[in-house]
């Protein structure tokens, strides 16, 4: 409890003292609190930083305070009283007004009902001086209950002191990765337990959002979490790249936000740039202006989306090791519906038989490279043409294209085979044969680009010269048409 409290026939009662005016007190606060907004313009920006610091220290102490006193309500009762079944759930009762987000207010929660144990008392503490986070009081029981017993000599007060004096910068990851290190040093076998039980409840699941997008989520044990990660990493740094000085206008399409206009450059194949192009082709130049001069542009894609980038190209390219040591050109297999103007024109979508939904663009550039069968339907549903397995790139194809192209043949992008597909120069779908003179090594995001933009290249014996001129792909629409 807070403080000692007098009881009468076995229940806690108000004792004399300012509780009724620190209430009222921070009643009126609270009444303040709703006017900032509409004064905060009034102030100079030293008075509006001073107001930034105390919303912050009330925002911090709220928290912390708010927990000490639920260990209270709860040691005095007020379950019995409600219609609550935890101390979460009764604290949820109390909210109005702002709303509290459901995980603030388990971790209160389960720091209160914590506190109102004797053995807790160093946390308790911790709290009513305003030394420690909820957070972090929170991660400090977690991993105190983990600590304990490889350290039989060492107290509980002893471990959650040892929590509660690191640095708050370290966070709750840091202070599980200290757990980890304690529990490897004292009992690595525990730990290898552990592990292997994380591995065993691993799950990845993913859901449709309201916006249309897929969210997956993974939870991974933390051996398999850093293999993904460190994979991740390596290949979602920013890439820097090239803009060529083209004499036709396309300087728009290659400088907007669009992941199309990042030029990829791994630093080991630097120098590979010009490889086979011929007349400074490599840059996109067109045949009369065949200046190699360029300006580097920044990589404008999110953090989040070059991780996600990065994830579809590791999962593309294991995906082709898979089945043919990385030959092969198809990275999966899918059933794929689509209409007729939307394999022909681009126009519509295509659904696959996990109920996705995938663009036109999307449908076309996976009737290159996917091991699908696209059940083209005109009509009332009648099935025009199914795909055979056969227009796909073979393993000679796809060696010889590798072997002439050396990977992304994209203007300024050096991704390797490995990461790479094969994408038929006159699509599949508008007649074009499954043949080298007829085939481009593009990147997964080079390829989306081509598909979308309607991009269109010369296949030349030693080279590949793409005409960046949006639209010019055999069968293409713009959006403008």
């Amino acid at each position: 409890m807070i403080g000692d409290q007098s009881v009468l026939d076995g229940v806690p009662v108000a004792e004399p003292g300012r509780g009724p005016e620190v209430l009222a007190g921070l009643q009126a606060a609270e009444q303040l609190l709703d006017e900032v907004p509409g004064a905060v313009h009034q102030l100079g920006q030293e008075q509006e930083a001073e107001l930034v610091s105390v919303l912050l220290r009330l925002l911090g102490r709220s928290a912390q305070v708010v927990t000490l006193v639920a260990s209270d309500a709860v040691t005095r009762g007020v379950l019995v009283g409600s219609d609550a079944a935890t101390t979460a759930q009764w604290l949820g009762g109390q909210v109005r007004d702002v709303p509290v987000e459901p995980r603030t207010l388990r971790v209160v929660a389960s720091v209160a009902d914590a506190c109102r144990d004797r053995k807790n008392a160093v946390i308790t503490a911790a709290l009513r001086d305003g030394s420690c986070s909820v957070e972090s009081a929170r991660t400090a029981l977690t991993q105190a209950d983990k600590v304990a017993p490889v350290i039989p000599t060492a107290e509980r007060e002893e471990i959650l002191g040892w929590y509660l004096q690191l640095d708050p910068a370290l966070r709750c990851a840091g202070l599980t990765q200290l757990t980890r290190q304690i529990i490897a040093r004292f009992d690595p076998d525990k730990l290898s337990q552990g592990d292997e039980k994380l591995e065993r409840t691993e799950s990845l699941t993913w859901s449709t959002t309201p916006t249309g997008m897929t969210r997956l989520v993974a939870e991974l044990s933390p051996a398999n979490a850093a293999i993904l990660k460190d994979a991740i990493n390596a290949k979602s740094a920013p890439d820097p790249a090239k803009l060529a000085d083209n004499t036709h206008d396309t300087t728009d399409e290659q400088t907007d936000n669009d992941t199309s206009t990042a030029r990829a450059t791994d630093p080991d194949d630097i120098g590979k740039a010009g490889r086979g192009t011929g007349s400074g082709a490599a840059f996109g130049l067109s045949p009369d202006n065949t200046a190699e001069s360029s300006e580097s542009v920044r990589d404008e894609r999110s953090p989040g989306k070059r991780r996600l980038d990065a994830l579809l190209d590791l999962v593309g390219a294991g995906a082709r090791a898979a089945t043919g040591e990385g030959t092969q050109s198809s990275a999966a297999t899918v059933l794929l519906t689509m209409g007729l103007e939307t394999l022909t024109k681009g126009v519509g979508a295509a659904s696959t038989t996990t109920g996705d939904t995938v663009d036109a663009g999307a449908a076309r550039r996976f009737a290159c490279t996917a091991d699908l069968i696209p059940a083209v339907l005109g009509g009332p549903s009648a099935p025009l043409d199914v795909g055979r397995r056969e227009r796909l790139a073979t393993k000679a194809i796809r060696a010889a294209v590798i072997l002439r192209d050396g990977g992304c043949s994209f203007p300024g992008c050096g991704r390797p085979p490995g990461f790479c597909e094969v994408h038929h120069v006159r699509p599949w779908w508008a007649g074009g044969e499954t043949s080298l003179t007829n085939s481009a090594m593009l990147c997964g995001r080079h390829h989306q680009t081509v598909h979308r933009k309607g991009y269109t290249a010369d296949i030349q014996p030693d080279h590949v010269h793409w005409d960046l001129t949006p639209g010019l792909m055999a069968g293409h629409q713009t959006a403008a048409a």
